[in-house]
C-alpha cells in the first residue's frame, strides 16, 4: 500500500448529524468541507480545520507543524473569538453560523476569513484560529472544529508537487551516444553497399568465376548487401550495454548500502538505495539545497552564556554532556555558574537587594516567566466514549476519575525509596512518589509530543547505577485564581467579500454532565529543604524528576532552555494557568504570584516577544520582554553614553558580539513598568485593534511597539543550538569539493543565521547580504543595489566551477516573503537574483514554504543547468526531494514521508560526505569509463569486420566463424566491463576524503 493510500485510509471521528447524532469513524477521504470532526492529542489533522472547542477551558491548544514547516517547536492555536466561553457547554447540532474563508492557497502561514453569526455579527478569523492538514494534536486532550478545506484543497497536498520520473546525464548522454551508433551503422552499411554495386559493376567486359555474371544486377545485389551489413555489423549497436548497466547499478547499490562506514550505530539505521538508477548522478552534484531543522540540528538548546550588569557568565559544556549524545536525548542539564551564585549572594545584604541583585533576580525572572511554558501535568485524556459522546466527568472521587487514576498509576513504574514532603495550610502529607524510569523518560523525549526538560541525573549510555533517575508525580495544592479583566463582547464587523461559503453539518447534542475543574497551582518542593507555604483546598498529580524539577511543556526548544536555566539559579517556574503563574524566587526562596494581563506573541517583524503581569500584592505592572538584539536595543529608554546606564549597555553589547562570533543565539532581556492608567488606555484601544478586519496586522505591530518601547535593560544570552555531529566538516568538505550549499528552512532568519554561523556556511569575514523586501518594486531594486556594487568591486569575481573565488566573500539571506515575489514568473526577478547568488559563497533561504523550495531548485537547474541535490527529514520538504536531479531522505524523527520520497536515505547528515566525495565518484567513473570501454570494444570489432570489407570485394563475407560473431559480447568481452564499473577504484577512499577538490576534477 502507497503513504498515500495509507494517508487517505486513516480514520478520524466525524460528527454525524443525520442519524445518530454522535461521532462517528470515517476515513480521512469522507472528509467534505462542512464536517464538524473530533481529534484526540497526538492525532494527525485530517483536513484543515477551524478551531471551535478545545479540552482547555481557556479554548488553546497546541499543534506540532514539523511535517509542514520543518519546525518542531509547539504551536498555540486558540478558538475563534467568542467561543471560549462555551467550552463547556459546546454541542455540535446548535453550531449554526456561516463561515468565509480564503479560496485555497500554498501559503501555509496566510489565512483569513470570517465567522458570520444568525444575528448577521462577523467575527474574524486567522491563522491562529486554523489547524493544517498533517499537524499533530499535542498537549490537549482533544478538539473539535469544522473542516475548511479537504483532500486536495488544503496547504499541505497543495505544497506536494507529486512524484517525477529521474533519470541520470549519463544515461541521457548515453541515448544520444546510442543514436549515433546507429547513424554510424547505417553510414557504413550505405558505403558497404555502395561499393558492393562498384565493385560489381567494373566486372562487365569479362566473366567472374563461380559468380552466374549475366543474370547479376548491382543495383539489386546492393540492395541485399546493405541489410547483409545490417546483420554482420550490427554489433555496433550496444545492446547489451543497457543489461550491463543495470548489473553494474544494482551490485554499486549493494555495496553502498552493506558499507559499514555508512552505518550509524547510535540510531542502528544505515543508508539505503531507493532508486536504482541514478547512482552515478552523485558523482555529478553541483549544488545542494539542505533543509535545516532535524537535517543540519539537532534541535537541542543549550544555554551557554549570559550578561547581567555588563559581567559576562559561561556555562562551558561539561562533562555530563557527554552522556548526551544520543539522538533524541534531551539537552543536558545546567550546572550553574559560581560566579553569578556568587554575585547574588554578595549583592544581598539580608531580606533587601542592592540595585544589582535585584537586576540579577528580574532577569531570571525573564527567563522564568516570558514564555509559554507549562508545568506538566497527568497524561492527556480523550473524554468521548465509545458510543461518541463526550462525558465530561467533575474531577473528585468519581468512578471515571478513580478509573483515570488507576490507569494512571498503570502507566507510572514503581516507586523509589525517596519521599516527598509538601507543606501545606495544615497537617504534613508524605507521599511515597511513584516514578518513571529513565528509558521511558528517553521514549517521552524522543515520541515529541512534548518538549519536556531532563532530569538532572539522566544519564546516557552508562552503566545501571544503584540509584535510578526517575520523573516522580508528587501532590500540589490549587487555589482559585483571579480571574483576568474579562472582554467585551464583539461588536459587528464590516462586511467583507470572500471566497468559500461553509456551512455547518452538525447537529448533535452532547452530554455534560459537569464543567471541568480548573487546574491546580502547583507547589514545588526543592531537595534542598526549603519549604513553601500557599493556602490548600485540593491536590493535583504532576510529573516531576527525582530532585523534585517539574516536567516543563515547551513551545519551542529555546524557551526550555531558558526556563532550565533559571531553574538552576532557584528561580523556579511552579505553575501556570491561563491567568497566572507562580514563581518561587531566588536569594530566601519567597514565592511570588503574577496575574497574566496579555502576552504579546513572536513574530518575525517585531523579533521579540513579551508579557504584561501584575504582581499580586504589590499590583506593580511590568512589561517583561525578550528578543533579538536588533529589535531590543533600539527600542531602549534614552540615556547618555556617560551615564551609568549607557555604559552598562556598551558592556552589553560588547558581550553580543562576541557571542554573535561564537555563533551563539542571542536573546536580549527587557523590561517596562507600566502604571495602570496607561495601561488601560492602551489595552482598550488594543481590543479595538483586535476587533477590526482592515490592515489588522500592521495596526497590532504598531500597538504592539507602543506598549515595547522606553526600555530597561536586564541582561542577555546566547544559546547555542546544537548542530548534529560532524556537520560542519562536512559542508566545509562540500564547499571544497566545489558544491555549492543551499539552506531552504521554513524557521525564522534569527534562528536560521545563528544555525550557519555555527555550521560554518557563513564566517565572520564575510558580508551578510539580507533580502527583506515587502513588495516586488522593493525586491528589484535591493537586487539590482546589490548586483551593481558587486559589479563595480574590483576584488570580486564570479563563483563559479573551476574559477578563483573572489576575494571579498558573500552570503546571502533571504527570507519567504521576498521569495514569492522573486519567484514570481512575472516578477522577472529570477534571473537577476540567480546572478546574485552566484556571486554569493552560500545562500540561506528563510520562512520558505514546500511549494518555495521546489521551485527554487527547479529554477536553479533549469536556468543554471546545473546538478542539484535535496536533503531533508520532513514532509515539507518531500517537494523539494522530488524536484531535484538527487533527493536524498534523513530518517529521522519527523516522521517517514521524507524518506519515502527520496532516492537516498541516511541515518545522519554527515555521512552524506562519504556517499558523495567516495561513492558518488566511484559510480561516476566506474560507469562513465564502462560505457566507453563498450563504445571502444563494439568499435574494435565492427571496423575490423568492415576494413576486411576491402579485401573481400564488399561481399559481406567475414573472417571469423558465426559462433565467435554470437559469443563475442555473450562470453569474451561481458566481464571485464562488468568488472570495471563494480569493483575498480580508481583513486582510494582515504584520499577522496582528504582531497575533496578531486570531486570537482
Amino acid at each position: 500500500m502507497t503513504d498515500m493510500a495509507r494517508t487517505t485510509f486513516r480514520v478520524v471521528g466525524l460528527y454525524d448529524w443525520q442519524e445518530t447524532e454522535r461521532y462517528k469513524k470515517v476515513k480521512w477521504q469522507d472528509l467534505r468541507v462542512g464536517d464538524i470532526v473530533h481529534l484526540s492529542n497526538n492525532e494527525t489533522v485530517p483536513a484543515d480545520i477551524l478551531l471551535l472547542r478545545t479540552s482547555d477551558t481557556q479554548g488553546v491548544c497546541y499543534i506540532d507543524t514539523c511535517d509542514l514547516d520543518g519546525e518542531t517547536n509547539l504551536k498555540r492555536r486558540e478558538v475563534v473569538r467568542g467561543f471560549e466561553e462555551l467550552q463547556s457547554i459546546f454541542v455540535p447540532s446548535k453550531f449554526v453560523s456561516r463561515v468565509e474563508a480564503d479560496a485555497p492557497t500554498t501559503k501555509l502561514y496566510r489565512f483569513h476569513g470570517a465567522l458570520i453569526h444568525p444575528t448577521g455579527e462577523r467575527v474574524p478569523i486567522s491563522t491562529e484560529c486554523l489547524l493544517l492538514r498533517e499537524s499533530r494534536l499535542k498537549n490537549t486532550d482533544y478538539i473539535e472544529g469544522i473542516v475548511v478545506y479537504a483532500g486536495h484543497e488544503t496547504k499541505s497536498m497543495l505544497n506536494n508537487s507529486g512524484p517525477r520520473y529521474k533519470r541520470s546525464q549519463v544515461e541521457q548522454q548515453m541515448n544520444i551516444d546510442v543514436i549515433w551508433c546507429v547513424i554510424i551503422l547505417l553510414i557504413l552499411c550505405v558505403v558497404g553497399a555502395i561499393g558492393c554495386r562498384m565493385w560489381l559493376s567494373s566486372f562487365t567486359n569479362f566473366p567472374v568465376p563461380y559468380l552466374p555474371v549475366d543474370n547479376l544486377n548491382p543495383n539489386l545485389e546492393s540492395l541485399w548487401i546493405f541489410w547483409t551489413y545490417i546483420v554482420i555489423l550490427q554489433v555496433m549497436i550496444p545492446l547489451s550495454l543497457y543489461v550491463t548497466i543495470e548489473l553494474c547499478k544494482i551490485l554499486q547499490v549493494f555495496h553502498i548500502h552493506n558499507n559499514v562506514d555508512l552505518y550509524d550505530q547510535e540510531t542502528n539505521k544505515q543508508t539505503e538505495c531507493r532508486a536504482m538508477n541514478i547512482t552515478e548522478e552523485l558523482g555529478q552534484i553541483q549544488h545542494i539545497f539542505t533543509d535545516k531543522t532535524g537535517t543540519l540540528t539537532e534541535n537541542k538548546m543549550i544555554f551557554r552564556r549570559c550578561v547581567v550588569n555588563g559581567s559576562d557568565y559561561n556555562h562551558p559544556p561539561s562533562e555530563l554532556e557527554k552522556m548526551y549524545t544520543k539522538p533524541g536525548a534531551p539537552a543536558p542539564p545546567l550546572t550553574p555558574n559560581e560566579n553569578l551564585n556568587n554575585d547574588m549572594t554578595q549583592f544581598t545584604q539580608g531580606a533587601y537587594l542592592t540595585p544589582h541583585a535585584q537586576r540579577i533576580q528580574e532577569f531570571l525572572v525573564v527567563l522564568a516567566i516570558c514564555n509559554t511554558v507549562i508545568v506538566g501535568a497527568a497524561p492527556h485524556r480523550d473524554l468521548m466514549n465509545a458510543s461518541g459522546i463526550i462525558e465530561v466527568q467533575q474531577m473528585g472521587s468519581s468512578p471515571a476519575n478513580l478509573k483515570h487514576g488507576k490507569q494512571r498509576q498503570k502507566l507510572l513504574a514503581t516507586s523509589t525509596t525517596t519521599t516527598t514532603t509538601t507543606i501545606l495550610n495544615g497537617p504534613v502529607i508524605q507521599q511515597q512518589p511513584v516514578s518513571i524510569p529513565a528509558d521511558r523518560y528517553i521514549r517521552l523525549a524522543e515520541s515529541r509530543s512534548v518538549t519536556p526538560s531532563p532530569p538532572p541525573n539522566l544519564l546516557f549510555a552508562l552503566p545501571a547505577q544503584s540509584h535510578q533517575p526517575t520523573l516522580s508525580p508528587i501532590s500540589s495544592s490549587a487555589e482559585s485564581s483571579p480571574n483576568s479583566e474579562s472582554e467585551s463582547p464583539s461588536p459587528p464587523m464590516k462586511n467583507k467579500s470572500l471566497s468559500n461559503s461553509i456551512s455547518p453539518t452538525g447537529r448533535a447534542k452532547a452530554v455534560i454532565n459537569s464543567k471541568i475543574t480548573s487546574l491546580a497551582t502547583f507547589l514545588n518542593t526543592r531537595t534542598q529543604g526549603k519549604r513553601l507555604k500557599l493556602p490548600s483546598s485540593k491536590t493535583e498529580t504532576i510529573y516531576r524528576t527525582a530532585d523534585g524539577r517539574p516536567l516543563y511543556e515547551a513551545e519551542s526548544p529555546d524557551e526550555l532552555a531558558l526556563v532550565n536555566a533559571a531553574y538552576s539559579y532557584d528561580c523556579c517556574l511552579l505553575n501556570r494557568s491561563a491567568n497566572q503563574i507562580l514563581v518561587s524566587m531566588p536569594m530566601g526562596g519567597a514565592t511570588k504570584e503574577y496575574e497574566i494581563l496579555k502576552v504579546l506573541p513572536f513574530d518575525s517583524s517585531r523579533k521579540c516577544m513579551s508579557i504584561v503581569v501584575r504582581q499580586i500584592g504589590t499590583q506593580e505592572i511590568v512589561l517583561y520582554t525578550k528578543g533579538a538584539d536588533s529589535s531590543i536595543m533600539p527600542v531602549l529608554a534614552p540615556c547618555s553614553h556617560n551615564s551609568p546606564e549607557g555604559i552598562l549597555r556598551e558592556q552589553t553589547q560588547q558581550e553580543l558580539d562576541r557571542y554573535a562570533r561564537e555563533g551563539l543565539r542571542i536573546l536580549v532581556m527587557a523590561k517596562r513598568t507600566l502604571n495602570s492608567a496607561d495601561y488601560t488606555d492602551w489595552w482598550a484601544r488594543h481590543q479595538e485593534i483586535e476587533m477590526s478586519l482592515e490592515n489588522r496586522e500592521r495596526r497590532l505591530r504598531d500597538s504592539f511597539g507602543k506598549l515595547e518601547s522606553n526600555l530597561t535593560l536586564l541582561g542577555a544570552t546566547g544559546i547555542e543550538d546544537r548542530l548534529q555531529e560532524g556537520v560542519p566538516e562536512t559542508i566545509a568538505s562540500l564547499l571544497s569539493a566545489g558544491i555549492s550549499v543551499w539552506v531552504l528552512t521554513g524557521d525564522k532568519p534569527e534562528t536560521a543565521i545563528n544555525i550557519a554561523y555555527s555550521a560554518k556556511l557563513f564566517t565572520q569575514q564575510m558580508e551578510l547580504i539580507r533580502l527583506t523586501a515587502r513588495s516586488r518594486d522593493a525586491a528589484e531594486t535591493a537586487i539590482n543595489f546589490y548586483l551593481t556594487d558587486m559589479e563595480n568591486d574590483k576584488t570580486t569575481s564570479t563563483l563559479c566551477y573551476g574559477q578563483t573565488i573572489r576575494k571579498k566573500q558573500r552570503a546571502l539571506v533571504v527570507d519567504g516573503k521576498t521569495l514569492t515575489f522573486i519567484l514570481d514568473p512575472k516578477s522577472k526577478l529570477i534571473l537577476p537574483f540567480l546572478r546574485l547568488s552566484k556571486r554569493c559563497a552560500s545562500v540561506l533561504c528563510c520562512r520558505s514554504t514546500p511549494l518555495q523550495k521546489a521551485y527554487l531548485v527547479k529554477v536553479v537547474k533549469e536556468e543554471l543547468n546545473l546538478r542539484t541535490l535535496a536533503i531533508g527529514d520532513g514532509a515539507n520538504d518531500v517537494s523539494m526531494i522530488q524536484m531535484a536531479d538527487v533527493g536524498v531522505g534523513i530518517s529521522g524523527q519527523e516522521g517517514m514521508q521524507a524518506v519515502m520520497a527520496a532516492d537516498f536515505t541516511l541515518p545522519r547528515f554527515r555521512y552524506l560526505e562519504r556517499l558523495l566525495l567516495a561513492h558518488g565518484y566511484w559510480c561516476y567513473d566506474r560507469l562513465s569509463r564502462m560505457i566507453l570501454y563498450f563504445f571502444y570494444k563494439n568499435a574494435a570489432f565492427v571496423f575490423l569486420i568492415f576494413w576486411y570489407q576491402l579485401y573481400c570485394g564488399f561481399s559481406g563475407s567475414v573472417m571469423m566463424d558465426q559462433m565467435y560473431l554470437m559469443l563475442y559480447n555473450l562470453i569474451f568481452t561481458s566481464l571485464p566491463p562488468l568488472a570495471i564499473g563494480v569493483y575498480d577504484k580508481r583513486v582510494p577512499e582515504d584520499l577522496l576524503l582528504k582531497n575533496p577538490y578531486l570531486y570537482k576534477n
